[in-house]
């Protein structure tokens, strides 16, 4: 039953009623063809009988009454390739002396990949066209077709009899000729079976064709023939491949192999299309033998274990898994004939083998210029010989009217004549009807053009929902349905390749960034700019720190900066940006890192992101340079500055329209170039006294003294931090009790760290203390930011990494072009989203927005995150409580031994003359042993005691003998 539309649903009908609709959608049929062929024939047809008009005018009645029915909307126009029957006429004139044995009329739209051809007389296929997307159908023939061929000169035309005017007026012609190039077959076969001629082809008989080859492959098939095969094809690859290594030892060769060498090389220059093989490299001959463990290896001749490793060197074909005939790989490399022939003979009396005759066949536009498998030449040489043409002589003509004349004549005549003297071609055309389609269904994906592959295309939604309305019955649609070429994935590729270029004309990196900018400056309006800086900066100009994380083996030698951000950020960040928190994650852009800056709107409870920065280095210059030009657009398109509490304020009590407080993690260069960026700020203002300390002014604040009194770090990162640092749990206490308001005796918890926490724990506090800013950051009471500030602002930077988090869902290991357009795209949903929740009040989810579910979800979370620490705590105690009653069964058997071992003693255990006995001293040492397992397991059940939930108790056992 079909679909229902919103109309069935919004007026339901009865059971019959929907039963009478569904039978009434079934037997309507697709009439765009007619009326394509109508709206072709008013541009020259304009009277006809009354009964005509009469039936015209109810045709269009029928459609605008029953217009609800088929509006919904259509897919891409879908191009079958077997093409609806065809008008046929016999005997019909072309020229005074050329007659047509057959005609075929094709309609709109008609695709036809096998031409039938006349031996005696040409056929003549006559189709018609649009005007309005004049698209020869040759090229959707499969047959190669090239040389001898020819067209008519410029400014000469014929004329025939076929292409007329509405009036029947002859129309001036364009006369194109060409000839069938025939297929590629491997010389080694059968070239009477092949060159067997056929004027007429089909899918069929291709499919036959191929299903016989396939059949007389797998009669033959056999365990010892896929071994075989894989031996022939390792083989073929080392031939190709040699001692590619770089060339340092010269190989002294005789006459001869100096020959074949030159041969080989002109081969290989051939099947690589005239590509040179690399120069300079190693032209050692492989070495089959054996090492001394009797494996078999091949090497170059110049390769040495001890000091000459970099040559060609696989030991994994005499592995233990047998993979190969190794008879056949050693009498190959040894040039062992007498063995060469006798397994050659055996495998070509099986059917398989160089000896046997071969059936490869390819279409001559197909890259492969050398058949897959070895065969022996005449002069008992192994190669895989270059591919030979069969040569065709069937002759196409094209008739197309002159471009003034194609509204008048929409048709176009192709004639074909002679017989094909080779197998039928496959059909790695794609037809330019579905040629389009693709690009239309590129075009609908946009952002995702930089970033496609054919992997990702085949997997878009969009062309998922094409392909389903397009068929309609087909379970599971692909591109093959549209046309059995794009099954071939590198075809597919080349169309992508091809949008690519046309989208992103200078590449999807910085040249095609700086061009996308220019493009956005030349054609938006300023509201609309998105890209707002591009900065490009010679790292010999950049200014060092020691706080920078520098990577010296990129081989950019510019400091790359994007800024990215809409005017509407600006203004909301004059408005909402008191409480910021910034991020920078490395996922989403190859080669480059991208920093968030955001906030929550405390109104709307709505996060906002401000900016998106791409930037190729994290350094303390390239984040000051950041913050300075953010600072810049602010300006530019607000007029107004942005206001810092601690260098703006004029009291300790006024907040209104400053950033107050910026959350933030541990990284250096990023706070670094934070506290700089204050810093020149507070040197270009008159000069001011601090507010914290009022004896000085703020031009005389150092940069880790600026960020004092903002800069907060995410409490989630320092705990994580001080999770993964190697010490005991009561110093990790320790450490986590530095995150604190005030801190009962910061410095001698300090000093327990130091004291107590082994190298791990010092190696944690020192990079603690040499970055200047963290300590402030955690504990209020260093800091200069007030209480009241410090207690309404963002302790994490959760917000500004869930936003990461969520642009990472549009796509990761992006381009730079892809991944600036996909986040583009993503910051114009979400500032759409803001502005329609302070508009109309809808949100993206069925919540408030009242912070009270912020504070239920964040519990739940909590929540549900501890009794999960719990749970497993329990089941760490309780698979430790079996360990350790394992391990004490095994205290207790050892025990009782020693003493069954000191009762059999002579003389008491103690005494002057004891001598405990050798099997004694084991025992002891077996028991003492495992005493110390007891006891080690016992101390980590101690450590999980105040983890778990308190109902697994840890065991407790009597230790004392």
């Amino acid at each position: 039953m079909p679909a229902l539309g919103l109309d069935d649903l919004l007026n339901p009908l009865d059971a019959e009623g929907l039963q009478a609709q569904a039978d009434m959608r079934a037997s309507l049929i697709d009439v765009r063809t007619q009326l394509d062929e109508l709206f072709t024939l008013s541009a020259t047809t304009q009277q006809a009988p009354r009964e005509i008009q009469q039936k015209i005018k109810e045709v269009v009645a029928y459609l605008q009454q029953n217009q609800a029915i088929s509006a919904a909307p259509l897919p891409l126009e879908r191009s079958d390739p077997s093409p609806p029957p065809p008008e046929i006429e016999k005997d019909i004139r072309l020229t005074s002396k050329t007659h047509l044995s057959i005609l075929y009329r094709y309609p709109l739209n008609t695709i036809i990949e096998y031409p039938e051809s006349g031996t005696e007389n040409p056929i003549g296929h006559l189709f018609r066209l649009d005007p309005d997307d004049w698209v020869l159908p040759d090229l959707s023939i499969a047959y190669s077709r090239g040389s001898p061929g020819g067209q008519t000169l410029p400014g000469r035309s014929v004329t025939i009899p076929l292409l007329v005017d509405a009036s029947g007026n002859v129309v001036e012609c364009q006369e194109s000729h060409s000839t069938c190039q025939g297929v590629k077959v491997c010389p080694r076969s059968d070239m009477d079976f092949l060159s067997q001629p056929h004027t007429w082809a089909t899918r069929e008989g291709l499919q036959e064709r191929l299903q016989n080859d396939r059949e007389d492959r797998l009669e033959h098939a056999s365990p010892n023939k896929d071994t075989f095969c894989r031996t022939s094809a390792y083989l073929a690859a080392l031939r190709k491949l040699g001692c590619c290594r770089p060339l340092v030892e010269v190989t002294n060769l005789s006459s001869s192999e100096e020959e074949t060498r030159e041969a080989t090389a002109l081969y290989l220059q051939q099947v690589q299309r005239g590509y040179r093989p690399k120069e300079g490299t190693c032209q050692g001959r492989l070495i089959f033998e054996y090492n001394a463990y009797g494996t078999a290896l091949i090497r170059c001749e110049h390769y040495s274990k001890t000091n000459n490793r970099n040559h060609f060197h696989d030991n994994s074909v005499g592995t233990a898994t047998g993979t190969y005939d190794l008879d056949y790989i050693e009498a190959v490399l040894c040039e062992d004939e007498e063995e060469i022939y006798r397994i050659e003979e055996a495998a070509f009396a099986l059917g398989y083998g160089p000896l046997v005759e071969c059936k490869t066949v390819t279409n001559v536009s197909a890259q492969r210029a050398f058949c897959p498998f070895d065969h022996r030449e005449e002069d008992g040489a192994l190669i895989q010989p270059i591919m030979v043409r069969l040569e065709c002589k069937v002759k196409f003509r094209m008739f197309q009217p002159l471009e003034q004349f194609r509204r008048d004549c929409p048709f176009i005549l192709i004639t074909s004549s002679g017989s094909h003297t080779h197998p039928i071609p496959l059909p790695t055309k794609t037809p330019p009807a579905v040629r389009s389609q693709v690009f239309q269904l590129l075009e609908t994906l946009e952002e995702d053009i930089p970033d496609m592959t054919p992997r990702r295309f085949l997997r878009s939604p969009v062309v998922k929902a094409f392909l389903s309305s397009t068929f309609p019955h087909a379970a599971n649609p692909t591109l093959t349905d549209l046309h059995i070429s794009l099954g071939n994935r590198s075809h597919l590729k080349a169309y992508i390749k091809q949008a690519k270029e046309f989208h992103c004309p200078f590449g999807t990196g910085w040249n095609g960034i700086v061009h996308l900018k220019a493009l956005q400056d030349e054609n938006l309006a300023a509201p609309d700019h998105y890209i707002r800086r591009i900065i490009a900066i010679n790292l010999a100009d950049v200014e060092r720190h020691e706080e920078d994380d520098w990577d010296d083996s990129d081989k950019d030698t510019k400091l790359r900066i994007i800024i990215c951000m809409y005017p509407k950020g600006s203004s909301r960040l004059l408005k909402s940006g008191q409480y910021l928190q910034s991020d920078i994650a490395f996922k989403r852009i190859v080669g480059y890192l991208e920093f968030e800056l955001a906030t929550m709107d405390r109104d709307s409870n709505f996060s906002v992101i401000f900016c998106r920065v791409f930037v190729n280095r994290q350094s303390a210059f390239a984040h000051q340079h950041i913050f300075a030009a953010l600072e810049e657009i602010v300006f530019e398109d607000t007029g107004k500055k942005l206001r810092w509490r601690h260098l703006h304020a004029q009291s300790l009590t006024e907040y209104d329209d400053m950033i107050l407080e910026w959350a933030g993690d541990q990284h250096r260069g990023q706070a670094k170039g934070l506290g700089l960026h204050l810093q020149s700020i507070a040197a270009k203002m008159p000069t001011k006294a601090d507010l914290h300390e009022p004896d000085r002014t703020i031009q005389s604040l150092g940069p880790y003294e600026h960020l004092g009194r903002l800069f907060r770090l995410c409490s989630n990162h320092y705990y994580r931090n001080v999770k993964a640092t190697p010490v005991s749990e009561e110093i990790r206490r320790l450490m986590r009790s530095l995150l604190c308001l005030e801190h009962p005796d910061w410095e001698g918890t300090l000093d327990k760290i130091r004291a107590q926490g082994g190298k791990a724990g010092n190696d944690w506090l020192r990079d603690k203390e040499s970055c200047r800013f963290v300590f402030p950051a955690i504990c209020w009471e260093l800091s200069c930011i007030p209480w009241d500030i410090w207690r309404a602002g963002d302790s994490n930077t959760n917000l500004v990494e869930s936003s990461h988090s969520d642009v990472n869902r549009e796509g990761v290991r992006c381009t730079l072009l892809g991944g600036l357009q996909k986040g583009q795209a993503f910051d114009v949903m979400r500032l759409k989203s803001l502005e329609t929740n302070e508009k109309y009040g809808i949100r993206p989810n069925y919540l408030s927005g009242h912070i009270f579910e912020n504070a239920l979800t964040n519990l739940c979370r909590r929540d549900n995150a501890q009794r999960r620490r719990m749970l497993q705590a329990d089941d760490k105690i309780d698979k430790l409580n079996t360990k350790m009653r394992k391990t004490f069964d095994s205290l207790q058997q050892a025990r009782f031994k020693i003493r069954e071992a000191v009762a059999r003693l002579c003389v008491p255990l103690g005494g002057a003359n004891s001598a405990p006995s050798v099997d004694l001293e084991k025992l002891t040492r077996s028991a003492d042993k495992t005493l110390n397992t007891l006891l080690a397991l016992k101390v980590e059940g101690d450590s999980l005691a105040n983890l778990g939930s308190g109902q697994i108790q840890l065991l407790t056992f009597d230790l004392v003998p």
